[in-house]
This record gives C-alpha cells, structure tokens and sequence, in this order.
C-alpha cells in the first residue's frame, strides 16, 4: 500500500452564506481568526500529500496556501458535484485517499482512525433529526446505502463528508448519472459501489459543517473551547478592557480602553475596538474598526468595515421567539434565540445605526446615520 493522500473539496460557493461569501471564498472565512480551510487542513496534514479541489477564480485559497509545498491544487471547471471533484483528482491519486468536505470540522483523531482503516470507509454522525442531512444506513458498521434527506427514515446517522477510498471509487464514478440537481452526486457512486464490496462504516465523536452563517458562530465557540483563548502578542490591550476567556484577538489588534470583550468573539488582525464598546459571542474579521459605544452580539462584521460611533446590533427580538434570516429568498429559522446582523466586506457605517436581528448588509455598501436596518439591505441606501 502506498502512503496516504488526502483530497479537501472547497469548491462550493457558499450561496446559503451571502453575503459573506459574494468576497471570499467560504472555506476562507475566518473561525477563530484562521481562514475555515486551515482548520481542515490542519486535521489532514499528517497525510502525505493534501489535493485541494477549486475553481480557478478561487485566487484567495491559492494564494493562502502559495508557500505550501505539500498542496496540489486541483480545479473543478464546473460545479457538476462532488463526484466530479473527486473525479478531476484520479491522475493524481497513487492508491487509498481521504476525502473530506472543505466545510467540515472533524477531529484529527477521528480522521487518523479513519485513515487507518483497511477497507472502504464512509463516516456518519448521530444527530437528533436526520432529515435535513443525507443518511448513513447499515447494520453491523456494514454500510447498505446513503439516502439523501429521508423524509421517514427512524435513523440518526448523518452522512459527515468524510470518506476513505481506493481507485475502485474511480470507476464507480464513471457509472454514476446526473442527479436532479444537475451533479454527479459521490453519495450515488458509493450507492454502486456497495452493491460490488463491503463498506465500512466509521462513526464520528465530533462533528461541524458550515451550512448557515450562524454555524460560524457555532463553529467559533467550539473551536474556542478547544483551544482557550488565542490572543496575539501583537495586539495591544489598553487600560479598562475587560476580557472574558476564550477568545481570539489579531495581530496588530488595538482593544480599547475601557471596552468589554466576551467570550466567544473573534477579532481579526489589524482591528480596532474603541471605549465603550461591548462585543459578545461575535466574529469581526480583519481590519475592521467597531467605534466607541456601540454594541456587536451575536454577530459577523466582514474585512475592511467600519463600525460608527452609537452601532448596535440587537441580537434578540422583543417577543423573545427564535431569530429567522432570509436565506436563498426563504426565511430560515436559525433556531438560536439570540442572533445579530451579518455584514460583507467593506462596509462603512454612519452613527447611530440599529440592526435588526438577523439582518444582513451586502459588501462595499455605505449604510447611512440614524438608520434602523429592518431588512436585509442588499443595494446602496438613499443618502440622506
């Protein structure tokens, strides 16, 4: 047997995460103050080669990883599915592999136990509902088929994206038809071939994927509590800010005086907290500037924002129901009942603005003083 590749699959655009997404990459979203991506690879690095599968406008990913010599960059021309981006990897595969969902938190010691199996293995993770997730079902740890989203299943096997395959996967692949959403679905290819060999089934002790903008939240808290706080010694924390752990802070950070940082929130490099400001449980991503007595909760402030003098993002509605967000034109209950608004890149506040929970303001947008933000705004505002 030769030594073990690893493939992330991060070409996926992330239209369920806009506005964040209409600028970056979604694997290159911070958590936790590094790109999500990172974490990923971080998990697959004792891998003896790491296959990243992109779209060829995916500039950001490459340039992250541009000093990585272990990298190979893979592109997918077209978004035909994850079997078609595992499929652009076959000249370079040599013998087992690992595939992994570029948008998906995984436990290295869950991976390494995975990578160590001697058979075909698909991975699944107890959740409390499976039908908003594809399902792993089989007897014995022997998988009988992955159904998409089953609407009476009585299991609770979540199919987690992480797989390890042979070159058999390859053929299988060959045999595989475009599902209704227009994608060669890999779920379909390993359909096929269980029906040709044993597959083993691996179940998962953690497991996050990014969906939503507020699994980023999750996501960040979790990876948080794993770690403990991350607070560069860059940064500068001037007289009066109070700090509850664990947190994240940049280089180059400036965080007050006088301000309150709660658990839970990251703020990237470069960034700057005013007095009088309390951020909570939120994620504000590099370079941006919360000034002085406004209130950021629950919320995500994108690259290069400028947070006036008097902001608040209200994070919970007055009845006290849980919070919903327009998601692909459908309002989506986030089942949390604390939810702040959701910023792009390069937006720059006026004072004395109010954000609606569960709002979201597009990139490179001006958003006008005085304003309460009740809708999702997705063009420039009239200047007053």
């Amino acid at each position: 047997m030769g030594k073990l590749q690893a493939v992330i699959l991060a070409a996926g655009r992330g239209e369920r995460l806009e506005p964040l997404t209409l600028t970056k990459s979604k694997v290159m979203i911070p958590v936790a103050n590094k790109p999500f991506i990172q974490w990923v690879y971080d998990s697959v690095n004792f891998a003896e080669e790491v296959l990243i599968v992109i779209r060829k406008e995916q500039k950001d990913v490459k340039e992250y990883f541009s000093k990585n010599k272990k990298i190979r960059f893979v592109y997918q021309k077209k978004a035909l599915g994850t079997a078609d981006a595992i499929k652009q990897c076959e000249k370079y595969i040599k013998d087992k592999f690992m595939v992994i969902n570029g948008d998906c938190l995984i436990s290295e010691k869950d991976i390494k136990k995975l990578s160590k199996s001697k058979k075909i293995t698909v991975s699944g993770f107890a959740v409390e509902d499976i039908h908003n997730y594809g399902e792993v079902v089989g007897k014995k740890r022997k998988l009988i088929e992955l159904r998409e989203k089953p609407i009476n299943s009585k299991g609770n096997l979540a199919n987690a994206g992480l797989y390890l395959f042979d070159k058999s996967i390859f053929s299988a692949i060959r045999k595989t038809k475009i599902s209704k959403r227009k994608e060669y679905e890999i779920t379909d290819s390993i359909n096929i071939l269980v029906r040709e060999r044993k597959i083993d089934i691996l179940k998962l002790s953690d497991w996050k994927t990014i969906t939503y903008p507020w699994d980023l939240l999750e996501i960040n808290k979790f990876i948080l509590d794993n770690t403990g706080s991350q607070i560069s010694k860059k940064a500068e924390i001037r007289s009066g800010a109070v700090i509850e752990h664990p947190v994240a802070i940049g280089d180059n950070a400036i965080i007050g005086p006088n301000c309150y940082i709660r658990k839970y929130s990251s703020i990237g490099n470069n960034c700057k907290v005013g007095s009088a400001v309390e951020i909570k449980n939120s994620i504000i991503m590099d370079n941006s500037f919360v000034s002085h007595l406004s209130y950021v909760g629950d919320s995500i402030v994108g690259s290069n924002c400028n947070i006036a003098a008097g902001t608040i993002f209200a994070n919970l509605r007055l009845d006290d129901k849980t919070v919903k967000m327009k998601i692909k034109n459908e309002k989506t209950d986030s089942r949390r009942r604390k939810l702040g608004g959701i910023v792009g890149d390069n937006v720059k506040f006026g004072v004395n603005v109010t954000v609606m929970p569960g709002k979201k303001i597009w990139p490179n947008l001006l958003i006008p003083p005085g304003i309460m933000i009740k809708e999702d705004v997705e063009k420039q505002p009239v200047m007053q």
